[in-house]
Parts: structure tokens; C-alpha cells; sequence
């Protein structure tokens, strides 16, 4: 039903929408990164998980940003680009594009806050602004799925499982995204701190979406609809098993979580050594 640049745009905006939520949550509750006037002024300068946290926030605002440009590319007209933001009414479509605007301006605010030396910026200000992008993640990381359950060419997209499994997988795309900027900033007692925590939430996160899988494989096979059973055939053994059991099963829940419980196990003997 959609194509190639539409997918792009639904899987970035997760992706960028769970990585501005890991950043801000990792700086509001272990970085706690200052600003103002005395703050270190040289980028390269600043602490391991200042600069994880800011990268993390320049890539999801590149992600943001990109997955904005599949959907505009995808219209192909400037004006059902602003048809997005202006013309009534007010739909699943146009909060989540308004969504996604914001979230992309409020992430690339975040991210020059920290590359630049702003004196009169307040770490107060900051807070608002990392809750407020929290907030606005959240809608980016369920609008999709919302408004896959308002259409009718799929049934099986009615399923209140389909938007649980979008903001599970937007959580668990910010989680390796900060764990993987780590690898490219040195190891002190906050980067390792938060990549701890995030690798903890990440097999949560990967637990819940395996439940949520089963979730709506189980609504599908005890649907009295047709063409929902005949989704769930096509998932278990059809032309969609390979990508659902390959793909998303085996290495995106199976393996994610043996890479997240031996990073956890690592850690742990690390920290008894």
C-alpha cells in the first residue's frame, strides 16, 4: 500500500523520535549537562556524555529531517506539502506532520545548544525543552500507527497492537542509537551509566514488543474477518513470513536481545573486577 519513500519516512521518523527521547532523557537524569556563561566553550573539550548526548541529537535530527524529505518527495508537490500543516480537517496526517516539525526544530535547537557556546542559555530552559521533546516523541512515535489503524485496505492494521509496536520499536531504535554513539566517545562513569541503563530498558522494550507481536498475531488468527486470518497465514508461513520471521523476529527481537543481555552481562563482570 505505500511505497518505498513512504516506508523510509515511517521508519526514520521512529528511529529519529527514539533517539531524541534516549538523549534528553540520558542528559535529564545523568548527564544533567550545565549551561551558561562558565560552561566549557570548546566543543571537543566538554565531558564523554556531553558530547554522546549531543550527537545523538544531531543524528535524530538528521533522521527527522531525512524521513521529512522521503514524505515531501513522495507528495511531490510543494503544495500538498503545505496541505499538511494548512488545509482542514484537522486529521491523524496533519498532528503528525506538525509533529514531526517541531520535533525536528526543537532537536536541532538541542544540538546547536550544545556544538555552540550559548552564554545566556540557562539549564532550566533545557529542561523544558527535553521534556517538551520527550512529549513530542512520544506523538511522532504513535501517530504512525494510529493512522495505520484508521485505514481500511489492511484489516489487520486495526488491530490496537499496530501503534504499541511502533512506539516500542521508535524505544528501542533511541536505546541502540545511544549505545552505539558510545562506542565513538571515551567510557566514563556517566557514558557507562547511561549506556547501562539504556541497555535495561532496551530488553524491556524488546520483551514487550515480542509480546506485542504475539499480541497481534493472536488477534489475527481469532479474527472472524477474512482477510485479517488471511494477513496472520501470510505472516506465519505466506509471502510475508520470511521478512516477519527473518527480519523482525530473528534478528530484530531475537538478536537485539542477546547483543542487549551480553552487553549486560559484560558490564556487570567489568564492574565486580
Amino acid at each position: 500500500m505505500f511505497g518505498e519513500l513512504v516506508t523510509a519516512y515511517l521508519f526514520l521518523a521512529g528511529v529519529g523520535a527514539g533517539g531524541v527521547a534516549a538523549a534528553s532523557v540520558a542528559d535529564l537524569l545523568f548527564v544533567r549537562e550545565p549551561f551558561g556563561a562558565d560552561v566549557v566553550p570548546d566543543f571537543v573539550e566538554k565531558r564523554p556524555a556531553e558530547r554522546l548526548v549531543a550527537g545523538v541529537l544531531a543524528l535524530s535530527c538528521g533522521a527527522l529531517a531525512l524521513g521529512a524529505g522521503c514524505l515531501a518527495a513522495d507528495l511531490g508537490r510543494i503544495d500538498r506539502v503545505l496541505s499538511l500543516f494548512t488545509a482542514p480537517p484537522v486529521t491523524l496526517m496533519n498532528l503528525g506532520a506538525w509533529a514531526v516539525a517541531l520535533l525536528t526544530a526543537l532537536a536541532a535547537a538541542l544540538a546547536l545548544a550544545r556544538f555552540l557556546y550559548v552564554p545566556w542559555l540557562r539549564r532550566c530552559a533545557m529542561v523544558v525543552a527535553e521534556i517538551v521533546a520527550c512529549g513530542l516523541a512520544v506523538v511522532v512515535a504513535v501517530y504512525a500507527g494510529l493512522l495505520l489503524q484508521t485505514l481500511s485496505g489492511v484489516r489487520l492494521w486495526s488491530s490496537p497492537w499496530v501503534p504499541t509496536l511502533f512506539a516500542l520499536s521508535a524505544a528501542s531504535c533511541g536505546c541502540a542509537l545511544l549505545m552505539a554513539g558510545a562506542l565513538f566517545v571515551e567510557g566514563d562513569g556517566s557514558v557507562r551509566k547511561a549506556v547501562r541503563s539504556a541497555a535495561r530498558v532496551d530488553v524491556v522494550v524488546i520483551v514487550a514488543e515480542a509480546v506485542a507481536a504475539a499480541g497481534l498475531l493472536a488477534f489475527a488468527l481469532g479474527s472472524d474477518h477474512s482477510g485479517v486470518r488471511a494477513s496472520a497465514t501470510s505472516l506465519m508461513h505466506g509471502p510475508a513470513a520470511l521478512p516477519w520471521w527473518a527480519a523482525f523476529v530473528a534478528c530484530g527481537l531475537a538478536a537485539a536481545l542477546a547483543v542487549e543481555v551480553g552487553c549486560l552481562v559484560r558490564g556487570h563482570g567489568r564492574s565486580r573486577s
